[in-house]
This record gives structure tokens, sequence and C-alpha cells, in this order.
């Protein structure tokens, strides 16, 4: 996991300016994820669809994405490009939808792209098999050895795998288009002891559980909305610049 500090970049959505106005304002700068027209109009934006970080300054990028390949390579970044098309809808468009907690990758094995499969086998990572496909979105990656989720199926194959995990309830997310949306979807890490949530995490019923196990990591809750929670594809940390 690479961290953020307050002179380093993040990807985000560039569906809600507010969420980007705020993250500047701490003086954090934002690539922001254009529309593609590649998958359905709630999640055109969702960074945690169409990008995946490596580590470093190696971004697994959706093939066809040229805008945002564009984008990050003004800034140094090392652009692989999907091997798979992340399109349609689901399994089609989750190849890169995979949470890296430490040295493992929480993903389901069947849908996972293999630039990052290959990846992973270069550096030893281990990855954790699970049957939910939007694995990024939902999960909220902590620090290298916690997760929060929503998911039994996470929740209980990162437990197995030595992780610290914090299962809450799901839904209390808004994702417009859809039912719900994932508690990885909003909020991100940014900065080593920032965890920066998309709305105000109070209207979630598990707010207390929530703000107890970041307090015991030290985890400062940065509110970046006053509004309810809200999934817009995450933001995803790149790279950190003291």
């Amino acid at each position: 996991l690479t961290w953020i500090t307050l002179k380093s970049g993040k990807l985000a959505s560039a569906a809600y300016p507010g969420i980007i106005t705020a993250l500047k304002r701490m003086g954090i700068k934002v690539i922001p994820i254009e529309s593609s027209a590649s998958l359905p109009a709630p999640v055109q934006t969702h960074a945690d669809m169409l990008c995946h970080s490596l580590g470093g300054q190696r971004v697994v990028i959706a093939k066809g994405e040229e805008r945002i390949v564009k984008n990050l390579k003004q800034f140094g970044f090392q652009i692989i490009e999907s091997v798979s098309s992340i399109a349609g809808s689901y399994p089609n468009d989750s190849g890169l939808n995979a949470a890296r907690v430490g040295s493992k990758l929480i993903a389901n094995p069947q849908i996972l792209d293999k630039a990052i499969w290959d990846d992973c086998l270069s550096k030893g990572i281990k990855i954790i098999e699970v049957r939910q496909g939007y694995t990024k979105c939902s999960t909220a990656v902590v620090d290298e050895h916690s997760i929060i989720t929503s998911d039994d199926g996470i929740a209980t194959g990162a437990f197995n795998a030595g992780l610290e995990v914090l299962k809450i309830q799901p839904g209390h997310i808004r994702l417009p288009g859809y039912s719900y949306g994932f508690i990885g979807g909003a909020c991100g890490l940014i900065g080593r002891n920032r965890m920066g949530f998309a709305g105000s995490p109070n209207s979630h019923p598990d707010f207390c559980r929530i703000k107890e196990f970041l307090d015991r990591r030290k985890i400062e809750i940065i509110t970046l909305s006053n509004d309810s929670l809200l999934d817009i594809g995450g933001m995803i940390p790149l790279t950190e610049r003291e």
C-alpha cells in the first residue's frame, strides 16, 4: 500500500467536485476520473472500477481509458494496461476491483485481471480468495493489517488470513441508481493516519464501532461532506511525497 501525505496525489471520481475541492483544500493533489462509456452510468467515474495501484509509480488502468493514462503520465506514473476489457456488467466490469492490504490482496481469482495476478506472483503477495467480485468497493483498507467491510465472505477470508476485521451492517450508503453503495467506495486513506469519508460517517448505524476501530489504530476521521455517506468509487492513494 502506498500512502498519501498532504503534498501527494490520489484518484477520485470527477462527478463529485465538492469532495475534490475538500481534498484540494487539504493540499492533496487529486487526479479526477472522467466518465467511461464502457461502464453503467452510476459508476462511470468510479476509480475502483477503472484503476488499481500496484504501489510505487505503477498503476493498472482499464484498457482503452486514454484520458486516465494521459493524466497519470503527466505525474510520472508507469501505466500497465489491463489484459481484460473492463466494460458492461458484472463480472466483466470487475477485473481491477481488488483490495490490496499490506502484503495481501483480497480478490475473486476468477475475475482478477492477469496484470494484477502476475504482479502478485512476482512480489510474493498472498491472494485471499473470495467470491465477491466488487472487492475493493466492499473493503475499506484501514492499514496494512486491518479492514472494514459489510461482506460476509470478505470478512471471513480476511480474518482467516490473519487480518483484523470490522464487520459492519450492509447498506446505509448512497449510490444513485442502485439500492445502496459500499464502505470501500465511500472512503479512503488520505494520509498515514487519516481516513477521508465522502459524507458524514455518523449517518451509518455502526458509526460508533467504526470510530472505535479507527481510534484504536490512531486514525483520524476526516469528513469531506456534510451529507450522508456516498459511494463515489473510493479514493485510491497513489504516492507519498513529504
